[in-house]
């Protein structure tokens, strides 16, 4: 960001005057990924004109840290050359993410234009199911053999070094592509040059299956601090790596659909810009409208307890204060769960320990604020049954509340349903629907209605 409010302004006059030879002399200078920044507040068709200025290696990555939506738009203005020259030059993970926003007729179209060696590579990622290791894999790796030397190997790596996606790690493999091992070029370079691989390699190494979640890839990368992490096909032989990078992607995007999903809007896998207003008032309306419908229950409750109201008015003050306080409570302690599952600090079989746990924790919080509850009563001027009756409903609405928020996550993860969905609105109205009928059976037997 700082680099573009500092470079636009010359840049701009610098296309003005359409000096190219200038404008190539400065950007050749910048880092790929700032490239693709600054292309963003520059207008086609001097975009397409700057981006020809790039040499073709750094035109390739340039492409790669752009958006979706940016890639598809260059790709409408380039030659069926320049697109040949992109596709195949992209690493097959970064196609991979162009291709899965792309209508499938464009998809077909681009797959033709790739080399056969590539158009496999790319039919191979296209057909794993989307948000599995094996569809944001890369086939660009380093693989050795057991029975290489570790000088073998230096030179093996050297002479690939360029179409891999990392020479860190490498991967050591059997006679029919299983996998055998891992050695790190550390390890390599301290062996004597005659050693075999299958003296210092790790025997037993750390790896997922092709169908295995990416949620899962992601965990294990961040267990062991891996840079990157081996990829096997159901009979255990090598087809991918999964790098840090594409798993940082990964940890991004699915943690905005979690907050999407606790606010109760459906996921958006475009960015917010991209989308037209009518687009993202529809994934709001749909959950709005179902939360409304639910929420009409409440309602219902009211109603159905109105001859309590009538003799009792003054309960009707502290009806937002029970509603909301039980709302707060659910969604803190279903937040908390949340997190916890996304993350592996909580798991399923911890259920029980979690719930005797929010139920000492609920106990602590609902007494403390029911004598918070009960002293604001007395400032209200009721009476002392009607301060006692919203003191005793609130502690058992928080109690309830807090249990609630933190067993929901736990059923919709049993349930194989994201459990993102248990917070935030939905648990609210959940709560708001408990906590009315709590408050209005204790008020019911407190005060002989």
């Amino acid at each position: 960001m700082e680099m573009r409010r500092l470079l636009m302004p010359e840049i701009n006059e610098i296309i003005k005057q359409k000096d190219w030879k200038t404008l190539k002399g400065i950007i050749v200078e910048l880092e790929p990924h700032d490239i693709a920044e600054m292309l963003e507040d520059i207008p086609y068709p001097e975009k397409v004109i700057i981006f020809r200025l790039l040499s073709k290696e750094q035109a390739n990555e340039v492409f790669s840290y752009m958006e979706s939506d940016e890639q598809e738009e260059m790709l409408r203005h380039f030659s069926r050359n320049e697109i040949k020259e992109i596709i195949n030059g992209m690493d097959p993970d970064d196609r991979n993410d162009l291709f899965d926003e792309l209508p499938a007729g464009l998809v077909k179209k681009y797959l033709e234009f790739l080399t056969p060696d590539e158009r496999e590579v790319a039919d191979l990622l296209l057909n794993y199911p989307e948000h599995s290791a094996g569809h944001i894999m890369t086939t660009d790796f380093i693989d050795l053999y057991e029975d290489m030397t570790a000088d073998e190997a230096i030179n093996y790596i050297r002479k690939n070094a360029k179409e891999s996606e990392t020479i860190y790690i490498n991967y050591v493999i059997g006679e029919h592509r299983e996998l055998v091992g891992v050695v790190s070029l550390k390890n390599l370079i301290l062996a004597k040059p005659d050693t075999h691989i299958k003296e210092i390699m790790d025997d037993n190494p750390i790896y997922v299956k092709t169908m295995d979640d990416q949620e899962v890839v992601a965990n294990l990368l961040k267990k062991y601090d891996f840079l990157a992490i081996p990829v096997v096909d159901s009979e255990g032989r090598l087809v991918g790596i999964v790098t840090f990078d594409d798993v940082m992607d990964v940890i991004e995007d699915e943690t905005t659909e979690d907050f999407q999903k606790m606010a109760a809007m459906s996921p958006m896998e475009t960015p917010y810009f991209s989308l037209n207003a009518l687009k993202l008032a529809w994934n709001r309306f749909i959950w709005i409208f179902l939360l409304v419908i639910l929420e009409s229950i409440s309602g219902n409750i009211i109603q159905r307890y109105q001859d309590i109201l009538k003799i009792a008015v003054a309960l009707s003050i502290f009806i937002p204060m029970i509603t909301d306080t039980g709302g707060n409570a659910g969604t803190q302690s279903s937040t908390i769960v949340i997190r916890g599952l996304a993350t592996g600090d909580i798991e399923l079989r911890d259920v029980l320990k979690l719930i005797l746990r929010e139920l000492l924790i609920g106990f602590i919080l609902a007494t403390a604020i029911g004598i918070v509850a009960l002293v604001r009563a007395h400032f209200f001027h009721v009476s002392s049954m009607v301060a006692i009756t919203v003191s005793i409903a609130l502690v058992i609405t928080i109690f309830v509340s807090n249990l609630t928020g933190a067993l929901l996550p736990f059923i919709f993860k049993a349930l194989k349903v994201d459990p993102a969905i248990a917070a935030g609105p939905f648990i609210t109205t959940i709560v708001d629907i408990t906590g009315l009928i709590i408050y209005f059976e204790v008020a019911k037997r407190l005060l002989h209605i």
